[in-house]
């Protein structure tokens, strides 16, 4: 009786931690949507703090720098100055750049762009869907869009104004 009990423990103990065990599994293995260099960029709609849709398709024949950010992250910060300062010159060559802000309230969010004078698109992505088909993990996020959609590079963190600058030069339409 007692030899039957254990087995019959064993085994219920077995498959919880078999299923604990699957669960963490599929966690960290789960692959988050990534967009990488060579893919096209998929469609997305967002909307900004003033309710102003901004859909990524209306953007062909352009280059388009995108961007994800946020008001907490200070590599961000340091980069959307750069980009501020060369805004204009960029957007008569026919480069665009889209800085989509990860799910804060439109209240940081407007703040941010009031203090900053930030004078190019930042639609918010509410529930991070956009974040994750592009398999956002970290901020900032950077994807340079050729006209026709085309990712010609992906990166990760922090830029120089130098490289932000080099990077605008790569999207530049032919």
């Amino acid at each position: 009786m007692k030899k039957r009990r254990l087995i019959v423990r064993a085994s219920i103990l077995f498959v919880m931690m078999l299923a604990i065990g699957y669960t963490f599994f599929l966690q960290f293995t789960e692959e988050r949507g990534l967009v990488d260099t060579g893919d096209i960029a998929p469609n997305f709609i967002l909307k900004d703090v003033n309710e102003n849709k901004f859909e990524l398709d209306d953007y062909k024949g352009k280059g388009v720098y995108l961007t994800f950010w946020a008001t907490y992250c200070k590599y961000c910060t340091a980069k959307m100055e750069y980009l501020k300062e060369h805004y204009e010159e960029y957007k008569e060559k026919g480069v665009e750049i889209i800085a989509v802000n990860v799910d804060e309230s439109s209240v940081q969010v407007q703040s941010f762009i009031d203090r900053h004078q930030v004078p190019y698109p930042n639609p918010i992505d509410r529930n991070l869907l956009v974040s994750n088909a592009y398999g956002v993990t970290a901020l900032p996020h950077t994807l340079l869009l050729d006209e026709e959609g085309i990712v010609i590079e992906r990166k990760v963190g922090g830029k120089t104004e130098a490289e932000v600058v080099e990077a605008l030069e790569k999207i530049v339409p032919k």
